[in-house]
């Protein structure tokens, strides 16, 4: 008795298939509810952030990190990604208010620097004196008859 090979796609080629075409249906839902790619926004998120990363470590460590030199990239009358010191520029651009650590170019007149400031958020009001004090055992007694006489098993 001999054993015969058994020809076909294998399982591992038809996980990565699967894989592939619920990645493509997807993207086709995506796009055709909000009109676009996500994608596009995200790498250039993604580089943004990169760059600041990349220019707090050369500023912090003195250190030149292999491929980034300073104008290689960089488009004319661009600046370089802002630094957590710097903050951000606000200037006008075609009508519209931005504020950018790029967009906003030194020849622009309507430019200027934006500090920015760590915020607490939301914060719960601190308790006073006078409301801690306002809850006394003389009032509690007062809701507690309240409540007897509103459900009738109070005295009249």
């Amino acid at each position: 008795m001999s054993l015969r090979h058994q020809r076909g796609i294998s399982l591992i080629a038809v996980a990565i298939g699967s894989m592939l075409v619920a990645l493509l249906s997807m993207g086709l839902l995506y796009y055709m509810r909000n009109g676009h790619l996500p994608m596009p926004e995200m790498w250039a998120r993604w580089g943004k952030s990169a760059n600041v990363i990349t220019n707090e470590l050369k500023n912090a460590t003195d250190v030149q990190l292999p491929g980034n030199s300073s104008n290689s990239n960089s488009a004319p009358g661009l600046r370089q990604a802002a630094t957590v010191e710097e903050g951000v520029r606000r200037c006008t651009i075609n009508g519209k208010t931005v504020y950018s650590d790029t967009l906003c170019t030194d020849t622009n007149p309507t430019t200027r620097q934006v500090k920015l400031h760590d915020a607490r958020g939301m914060e719960a009001a601190k308790s006073t004196a006078s409301q801690a004090s306002a809850s006394e055992p003389g009032e509690e007694e007062l809701k507690k008859k309240i409540m007897e006489q509103a459900l009738g098993n109070g005295k009249k």
